[in-house]
């Protein structure tokens, strides 16, 4: 308790923890329902069925039920936070081999493990935040923790901080892994390459026995929903192929390309290869002592940079249906870790405030989409509500089922904000009404229509009542049709 609490109260651990606070700030300044929040705000259904059953657990402390969940927002994020700048500091210290580290040194491997563009997704949430933000702590300390001890201690506290990781988010092993290797290229730097083999190879150890017992236990009994289940099936080896390869490789080419635009795309890609050539040139260092192990030492290196890039994606690719999204990314943080690792070098010292100029640039991010997704929920609101006060007026009553067609407009600020900064639209939440969507019948629900998702066999069959006999009200932007007890309401484009 000594030393945690003379942790909290270092100015390194205070200058990390602000600096994140900060970077969220205008997420707690927007105060939205994100997406499952409307969800979970309405219902209070938890993430038991997605085998996240720490998720469950940390959030019902909160309110010290057994049952459900509330919105106690920000609190969540606030506490996530805080937990993960305790682990920013640790991972700074194993890295620089600092117990005081320096704030230069606290910006480029510390602060990336939140400020950065895609983790914009997993702060936004009210409810999710916190374990995700959990999620990526445990992938931190399972990476940076220096052990002393026996193999059987070592392992042990390994396999829980891993096990940890996947009952809060899944994810977050992508974080663990490319964080282990920037921790074992910091060992092998220190020339200690034998306990950096050690260190790593316990860590993949404890990751096969976490990962087969996670399989057998908790996603055998845990993971049941469709969507989960769905997302969940793991590929088989003759499902194997090369096209799904090039649509998973695609899918992480788009979300990077929206972040890679305009002046901060030569900035970070000659960050990056600045850092593979260092790499590089470390690995062939190895290769000439001509030792067995300083050999496999040395061309292990050299894959380095190539898989911390592979492990944006990761995991996922072991998965028959991925699902790419801005909250996935998080190993980014382990990217841009890499990324700055050179910079920690004595000779770098002249020209090390380049590698700030990328954190200066995600806080700017921040703040546009904060406003953003502000701009974006008003629009929003007010479109939802005129849909439900028409179907009010047209005679939707509880019971009737209700089906939601086509895309809402787009807010034309948020439409320019985005074509100025692309990186926001991925980060934005899905349009309420979208397609028989369950966040449209969530907002709807918020304003007291009250209807269900359908099978695909149900929605089909209803778009027989987008007929113009059974139109009882058109407007610039949405017509709304009645057959019976069935309404239907059908998104119009402009000029459609």
């Amino acid at each position: 308790m000594h030393a945690l609490d003379k942790i909290i109260r270092s100015k390194s651990f205070i200058f990390v923890f602000a600096a994140y606070i900060l970077f969220c700030l205008p997420i707690f300044l927007a105060n939205i329902y994100y997406m499952d929040d409307n969800a979970r705000a309405l219902y209070g259904y938890t993430w038991s069925k997605s085998g996240r059953i720490f998720s469950t657990f940390i959030m019902n402390v909160l309110d010290l039920r057994i049952n459900d969940i509330i919105d106690c927002a920000p609190l969540g994020q606030i506490l996530g936070l805080c937990v993960l700048a305790y682990a920013a500091l640790s991972l700074t210290q194993r890295i620089t081999r600092q117990p005081d580290p320096d704030v230069f040194s606290l910006c480029v491997c510390g602060l990336p493990l939140a400020v950065q563009p895609f983790f914009l997704e997993n702060l936004s949430y009210k409810f999710d935040a916190l374990p995700m933000l959990m999620g990526q702590a445990c992938a931190v300390f399972a990476s940076a923790v220096s052990l002393d001890g026996t193999v059987r201690r070592k392992l042990g506290v390994y396999i829980t901080l891993i096990f940890s990781i996947m009952a809060f988010y899944q994810p977050g092993l992508n974080t663990f892994l490319g964080l282990s290797l920037v921790v074992f290229l910091s060992d092998c730097q220190q020339a200690d390459c034998v306990s950096a083999w050690h260190s790593l190879g316990l860590k993949i150890v404890s990751l096969l026995v976490v990962g087969g017992f996670y399989k057998a236990l908790i996603v055998h009994y845990f993971v049941h929903g469709d969507f989960e289940s769905s997302h969940a099936a793991a590929i088989s080896l003759h499902d194997v192929s090369l096209a799904q390869f090039r649509s998973n490789a695609a899918s992480v080419l788009n979300l990077l390309n929206a972040l890679l635009s305009g002046g901060l795309k030569p900035i970070l890609l000659g960050i990056y290869l600045v850092a593979t050539v260092s790499t590089l040139i470390l690995g062939f260092k190895y290769i000439q002592k001509k030792t067995k192990l300083d050999i496999c030492t040395g061309f292990f290196i050299m894959t380095v940079p190539f898989a911390i890039l592979f492990l944006l994606s990761g995991i996922m690719f072991l998965l028959k249906n991925p699902y790419q999204a801005p909250r996935t990314f998080m190993p980014f943080s382990a990217c841009m870790v890499f990324a700055n690792f050179f910079f920690l070098q004595p000779f770098a010292r002249k020209f090390r405030w380049i590698a700030l100029l990328p954190i200066a640039y995600f806080f700017v991010i921040a703040f546009s989409y904060g406003n953003v997704i502000a701009e974006n929920a008003r629009f929003q609101t007010y479109h939802i509500e005129r849909v439900a006060g028409m179907l009010e007026n047209v005679g939707f009553e509880p019971g009737d089922d209700l089906f939601l067609y086509g895309h809402e407009i787009q807010s034309p600020i948020v439409h320019n904000a985005i074509v100025a900064m692309p990186v926001l639209g991925p980060l934005l939440p899905r349009q309420g009404i979208h397609e028989d969507d369950i966040f449209g019948y969530s907002l709807l629900h918020g304003r007291g229509i009250d209807s269900r998702e359908h099978t695909a066999q149900e929605w089909e069959a209803a778009r027989t009542c987008l007929n113009p006999e059974y139109r009882v009200h058109m407007a610039s932007d949405f017509a709304v049709f009645r057959k019976d007890h069935t309404f239907c309401v059908q998104e119009q484009p402009p000029g459609g």
